[in-house]
């Protein structure tokens, strides 16, 4: 009988080290150390608007930052009654919206959550009152007072209610192939995309995944909320990460950090490792519209922004 508890104790003991070695190593990671370190209380910023827009039946639904021949820009991307559109913030000492540049006309008049990486910017398009149909504009932005015309590439999207809506889209660069992946309605299911940087006018549809169905056996939490926005961000190894922002039934800001493994983009593993909570505040929400930013140092910038834009409008910013 004592050599029986003995053994359950060491097993135990074993089992409490291991969480403790695997905890300790999420923590130690240079993605949670820079996240770990953002004030809760943001930042904020002004800016003005003269220009002709439509926030009727709609709002602002996601933000990205950009930074071009030594001057900072925030675009945001937004929804309404009659199209889809994203307007460039130009900061200085006024800051102001210098352009809005609409996307496309009703019924395609809702444009998600959205990335910007390596002057790469991925936008979905959707159909948001039959939610049948989408699409993923891919533009090369290299001068944002300069904007392309036409898309890089357009990822079509065409289905059942809810599951072929673009919401929410992440980008990144790996090498020669460009990773977009596409939330659908409140991003149950994340599309994965690739796209060859030599040959941008073909997509391929890599794998899909239903988070309902995904093990969250070693999760921190089995938490999977209807994120308004995701982003891919990449570590300093290479590692991949997936950003989850939204607001909860509490109307905190939530953003949650996911390590995303893949083989040879072939199939994709999706694990929390991370969650944050921010105050909830009455200017700006993660569910109007938010992003996240990663400078070549690794550090963190979240942004929120307010639910349309005005004469006067405000953009938080968490470091």
């Amino acid at each position: 009988m004592k050599q029986i508890i003995q053994s359950v104790l060491t097993v135990f003991i074993f089992s409490v080290l291991l969480s403790c070695s695997q905890e300790q190593k999420q923590s130690d990671l240079p993605i949670i150390k820079a996240l770990e370190k953002i004030k809760p209380t943001p930042e904020q910023i002004t800016f003005k608007n003269s220009l002709e827009i439509d926030n009727n039946g709609g709002h602002l639904q996601g933000i990205q930052y950009l930074r071009h021949n030594q001057n900072e820009y925030y675009v945001v991307s937004g929804s309404s009654s009659s199209y889809s559109y994203y307007s460039i913030v130009k900061k200085g000492d006024q800051n102001t919206v210098v352009s809005v540049n609409k996307l496309l006309d009703k019924p395609f008049k809702h444009a998600g959550g959205f990335q910007i990486q390596n002057n790469l910017m991925a936008i979905g398009i959707e159909d948001n009152e039959a939610k049948d149909k989408s699409k993923v504009y891919i533009f090369q932005i290299d001068d944002p007072e300069n904007l392309p015309k036409e898309p890089l590439a357009i990822i079509e999207r065409v289905g059942n209610p809810k599951r072929a809506t673009a919401g929410s889209i992440g980008i990144c660069v790996v090498d020669n192939t460009i990773l977009v992946a596409v939330g659908d309605w409140d991003s149950e299911h994340l599309d994965f995309y690739t796209i060859d940087k030599e040959k941008p006018n073909k997509s391929t549809l890599k794998y899909s995944l239903d988070s309902k169905e995904v093990d969250k056996s070693e999760w921190i939490d089995e938490n999977y909320l209807s994120y308004q926005n995701v982003n891919i961000v990449k570590g300093a190894t290479g590692a991949l990460y997936l950003v989850g922002m939204t607001s909860n039934l509490l109307r905190e800001n939530v953003l949650d950090l996911f390590e995303l493994k893949t083989k040879d983009f072939s199939s994709f593993e999706l694990k929390k490792i991370y969650s944050r909570k921010f105050p909830s505040n009455d200017q700006t929400t993660f569910r109007w519209g938010s992003g996240v930013y990663l400078d070549q140092n690794g550090a963190v910038t979240i942004m929120a922004c307010s639910e349309n834009i005005l004469d006067n409008s405000v953009i938080h910013i968490y470091q």
